[in-house]
């Protein structure tokens, strides 16, 4: 007889190293000044509220007031379960702040903001970047990106 494991395959977007790696891609694609691709994958509530040049617009001035970055490295994630809240869809949501170094050696942060879309995969609602951390997330900062 012949014994096999049972592996527990991880629900859809509970995953932090999906998350982090989800996040590290849109770190690369902001520093790339690809904001159409991004729009692309952006949340469904999200496209249907901002049009692709705002979106693209309004992401370009946030990512150049950073400046030149030397590295990042992710400082938290959080997730939040959104249920009834006034301008936000229902849904599961989360927050990946980096610390940022840039060249000039000042440290900010940068948060991005994601929803889990019907399709499993995390899409990006926001991007605010910050001097300090000591700013959590609230609901614009998910809604609006």
């Amino acid at each position: 007889m012949v014994c096999g494991s049972t592996l527990a395959l991880a629900e859809q977007g509970t995953s932090a190293d999906e998350l982090l790696n989800d996040a590290n891609q849109v770190l690369q694609q902001l520093d790339g000044n690809h904001y159409a691709a991004l729009w692309q994958d952006a949340a469904p509530f999200v496209k249907a509220s901002l049009p692709q040049e705002r979106f693209a617009s309004q992401l370009q001035q946030a990512r150049q007031s950073v400046g030149a970055v030397t590295r990042r490295g992710w400082a938290s994630v959080t997730r939040i379960q959104y249920s009834g809240a006034k301008g936000i869809p229902d849904g599961l949501y989360a927050n990946v702040d980096f610390a940022t170094t840039l060249t000039s050696g000042r440290t900010m942060f940068e948060m991005l903001s994601f929803r889990l879309g019907d399709d499993g995969q995390w899409h990006l609602t926001g991007y605010v970047p910050r001097q300090t951390q000591d700013r959590g997330a609230t609901q614009n900062q998910i809604a609006t990106p």
